[in-house]
Order: C-alpha cells, then sequence, then structure tokens
C-alpha cells in the first residue's frame, strides 16, 4: 500500500487500545514509517488485544442478533426446552398462551377431540387447520410444524 500524505508526512497512522498501547508505543519509536495518534484520529489500523477484539466481535454480534429480533416477541425458556424436548408445539403454545382445549379449538373454529388428536400426535392436521391453530395462538404457521 502507497503511504498517505499529510500534512506533507508520508506515514501509516496506527491507534493503540488497551495493552496494546505499549506496543504501538515501541512499533511509533522503532518504524518511523508509522504515526500513533490519538483516540479521535483517523488511523489505517489498530492495535488490540485478541481477547478485547473477541469481545468487540461478540458485542458486534450480541447486536446484531437483537436487531434482528427487535420487536418480535420472547418466550421463557420453559417453553424454549419444551419445543426442543420434542413436545408438541400445539400443546406447548397452547397452554403457554393460557388457553384450554376448548377454548383454542373454539377460536380456530374445530372440534375439541380434534384438537386433541393433534396435539397427542395421532392425528396430523392439514395446512389449513394448522395455519386457523396458528392465527388462534398468534403464533407463526412454522412455530406449530
Amino acid at each position: 500500500m502507497k503511504p498517505r500524505h499529510i500534512r506533507g508526512i508520508s506515514r501509516r497512522r496506527i491507534r493503540a487500545i488497551g495493552e496494546a498501547v505499549e506496543l504501538g508505543a515501541w512499533i511509533a519509536k522503532h518504524v518511523p514509517e508509522i504515526r500513533v495518534v490519538g483516540g479521535s484520529d483517523p488511523a489505517e489500523f489498530v492495535l488490540l488485544p485478541a481477547d478485547e477484539l473477541a469481545e468487540l466481535v461478540e458485542d458486534a454480534a450480541a447486536l446484531a442478533a437483537y436487531e434482528r429480533t427487535r420487536g418480535e416477541e420472547t418466550v421463557p425458556i420453559t417453553v424454549v426446552d419444551r419445543l426442543l424436548a420434542n413436545e408438541n408445539p400445539v400443546k406447548v403454545w397452547r397452554e403457554y398462551r393460557g388457553l384450554t382445549l376448548s377454548a383454542l379449538a373454539g377460536k380456530a373454529g374445530i372440534g375439541k377431540g380434534y384438537l386433541s388428536q393433534i396435539e397427542r400426535g395421532t392425528r396430523q392436521g392439514p395446512v389449513a387447520t394448522m395455519k386457523k391453530l396458528a392465527d388462534a395462538l398468534n403464533a407463526e404457521l412454522d412455530d406449530l410444524t
């Protein structure tokens, strides 16, 4: 890379952070092509310890996940654990929503016995029925299948 010219000085700028400050000072002393800059000055390179980089990456990933899911419903870990344990998702969501079998069947416009069979896994509902159940549970169809 060709060095930039800044006010007549042709040097690469680095910013050293945390424990890397000592290394930055050493580099600036021994490598005349490098100029160490302060926290608010622009820099082409940044020196920082690996653990601080790992923390920055982790924070960025957490922020990205938060932004992707902002506004979405959160559910207790007990609900997630039950779903991961392969419990019937219709039953898990029905109980999480605090609905009885009769109440959910009524909201979805299906019979209580039919809903019971779906929850026990002895009968599979067609997509149209599962969509009705998803709507009644205020859930996504994918959450139930």
